[in-house]
């Protein structure tokens, strides 16, 4: 009879942990399938297993992953985490020291949002109740409370996108977040849809069209939003426990159905329009619309520190005091980016990109008692105000001055520090935006409660500036990319 012989190891790691649990071992060694090696041991009783897991090398097997595993994790979790780490290990494991880059690590993650916490090396991810930890070679995963979750160790030539595919299915296994989207998926009425489990939230699952292909007779996607409120109706029928989340594009209609359970405190999601590098098909300008959950943390920020001998080359400025804004609001840091004010100006040459016309005044000859301002030719670069792209008239606490310099910029903010009698308060700073430098210099007596907004807000206004200069060596002779998405109907000319 022919007998199955599997060419990976996923049955047997399977096999050999609930063979180390059922005779109760202290120790247990196993060759697996493809030249692996697995070690499992318990040091007491119901306590948590520890695994070593080794991959086939020319100089023999390799260490690829060691790991503490709570006791509480089910044994299939348990089996399909090692297997990921067999899948997603590269080629050729070694004894070498790898550090994946954890810059690169957030970049690639699709499970989760990365984050930083002051005061804190390495990387985290959240992702619901779960924690993802990055530091060196060290993944460790809580689940809402110490003690739970897992401890992994990556040996060998571990690089970011082999980090980031492990982080997220680690982080999926260990929370189970497929299962929403399969319950989904059964009680869905036949027709073109597929059905999603969420980047951010284990408990919430997506229902999308089969095809992102536009339909030619209905561009703004009126039938698909029909369609799916049809869905929500049904599922809301067969699940009365569940809340659902339509979420409405720029064009007013539904590109998809986000599916929650009532009892679990999943954040909604909000829509913004996020800044592109490059050119995006059937996108307005250099932006593309994309929904984040309304708690998002402020995505890590891994630039390198001014050497702390060095201060700014400018006389900056902090308040000595707070000041007080009527109508002053808090605007959490999030991932939100600045947007230029529209006003006349257009692209110049030198550092900084923004510039106005250079007039002198003479008397109309079609009025002679009034003066005209006549151009003379030339250019200068010009003062511009920015804000943030969240709201289509700022709160005047968030209003940004541009003054440039040369290379360098001054940027006048005005830092949120707390609401005291229904009114906001505020401390007014300049910072230095160094663009031959590309880098952020704060005053040196910044007070440090607010130095992380300052270092924050500093570095999203050097990436307005930058991204002006890639518009500008495009061929733009006047700003488009960098304007708001409500300012981007026709480009801004010194006649308006």
């Amino acid at each position: 009879m022919y007998e199955f012989e599997p060419a990976s190891p996923t049955y047997a790691i399977s096999d050999t942990i609930v063979e180390h649990h059922l005779h109760g071992r202290d120790r247990t060694r196993a060759d697996l399938p493809g030249g692996y090696r697995l070690t499992l041991r318990t040091r007491e009783r119901h306590g948590q297993l520890e695994a070593a897991l080794a991959a086939p090398s020319p100089t023999g097997p390799a260490r690829i992953c060691t790991a503490r595993i709570s006791a509480h994790t089910p044994t299939p979790v348990t089996s399909r985490i090692l297997d990921a780490v067999t899948r997603y290990a590269p080629a050729l494991p070694d004894a070498r020291d790898a550090r994946p880059p954890l810059e690169a690590v957030a970049r690639l993650l699709t499970t989760g949002a990365p984050f930083q916490r002051p005061g804190e090396t390495g990387l985290f991810v959240r992702f619901g109740h779960a924690e993802a930890w990055l530091e060196g070679r060290r993944l460790s995963v809580t689940l809402g409370s110490p003690g739970s979750g897992l401890s992994l160790t990556l040996g060998g030539p571990w690089d970011a996108p082999s980090t980031a595919r492990l982080t997220a299915a680690v982080l999926r296994e260990l929370t189970d977040a497929e299962q929403l989207a399969g319950q989904v998926a059964s009680l869905l009425p036949p027709g073109p849809w597929q059905v999603l489990s969420d980047q951010w939230h284990p408990d919430a699952a997506l229902v999308l069209p089969a095809t992102r292909r536009l339909d030619p007779e209905d561009p703004l996607g009126r039938r698909i939003s029909r369609a799916l409120r049809e869905v929500e109706h049904s599922l809301g029928a067969d699940q009365p426990d569940w809340d659902f989340q339509a979420l409405i594009a720029a064009e007013g209609s539904a590109v998809a159905l986000r599916v929650t359970p009532r009892e679990r405190a999943v954040p909604r999601m909000v829509r913004k329009a996020v800044m592109l590098d490059g050119f995006v098909p059937d996108e307005v300008g250099n932006t593309r619309t994309t929904f984040t959950p309304a708690d998002l943390p402020a995505p890590p920020d891994f630039a390198p520190a001014p050497p702390p001998h060095e201060v700014p080359s400018l006389d900056l400025h902090v308040a000595p005091k707070d000041e007080r804004y009527s109508y002053g609001v808090k605007l959490e840091l999030g991932d939100w980016a600045y947007a230029l004010e529209p006003r006349a100006v257009f692209y110049g040459p030198g550092w900084y990109p923004f510039h106005e016309h250079v007039t002198r005044r003479e008397k109309d000859p079609t009025a002679p008692l009034n003066d005209r301002e006549v151009p003379t030719g030339r250019t200068v670069p010009a003062r511009v105000r920015i804000s943030p792209d969240v709201e289509h008239r700022s709160w005047g606490n968030e209003y940004v001055q541009l003054t440039p310099v040369d290379h360098r910029v001054e940027a006048r903010l005005h830092l949120y520090v707390s609401q005291e009698r229904g009114s906001t308060l505020v401390r007014t700073v300049t910072l230095e935006i160094d663009l031959r430098a590309k880098r952020v210099m704060l005053p040196v007596q910044m007070p440090a409660e607010l130095r992380h907004q300052a270092e924050v807000k500093g570095r999203r206004i050097l990436d307005l500036l930058l991204a002006a200069r890639r518009e500008r060596r495009r061929g733009a002779s006047e700003p488009r990319a960098v304007l708001a998405p409500w300012n981007r109907g026709d480009p801004p000319s010194a006649d308006t």
